[in-house]
């Protein structure tokens, strides 16, 4: 009898021990999933300067979409095919627009990219990448680069304003 006992104590005990160790196996996964969730959230929600409506959320949608399935080259074509997206307000444009520059950088149309970036920062000079955007190894480098050009009154060059003009240097005299 008592041989009994401690076999329903062993069992009873082993299997609430399985399913603990159970739920910790999906815990954690779990824990890092959301993770991920909230950090994708955060690379792709609005800033102030980009907040669409919800009609215009709907345009980009399909856009965003062919970004996140990594075709780029359907995104440029989705981009630069859309009339409504550049007559559009001026953050849809721009939102049209980074994904596109983004594509382009992401295919080694580095030049692409970095024209691409003018245009936005021509429509809107106060335009910046989110933290997890700037950071990004194909396109932060060229953005930074053409935000740098697009600040009034930075040098570009040696000697060079950024609007381009030359300053022309006196020649050394004994």
């Amino acid at each position: 009898m008592s041989n009994s006992i401690i076999k329903y104590f062993y069992y009873t005990n082993m299997s609430q021990f399985k399913k603990m160790n159970a739920s910790r196996v999906f815990l954690l996964p779990g824990v890092l999933a959301a993770g991920v969730l909230m950090s994708a959230c955060s690379l792709w929600g609005s800033s102030d300067s980009t907040a669409l409506s919800s009609s215009e959320e709907v345009q980009i949608r399909p856009i965003r979409e062919s970004f996140m399935a990594g075709q780029y080259d359907a995104v440029i074509t989705q981009v630069t095919n859309t009339p409504t997206l550049s007559t559009g307000s001026v953050p849809l444009h721009t939102t049209a627009l980074k994904y596109k520059a983004f594509s382009e950088c992401l295919t080694e149309a580095k030049r692409s990219c970095a024209s691409t970036f003018e245009q936005i920062l021509t429509l809107n000079p106060n335009f910046t990448l989110l933290p997890a955007e700037k950071s990004h190894p194909s396109w932060g480098p060229v953005f930074e680069r053409i935000q740098a050009e697009h600040q009034p009154g930075k040098i570009t060059g040696p000697g060079t304003p950024a609007g381009g003009s030359i300053t022309p240097i006196r020649p050394l005299t004994k």
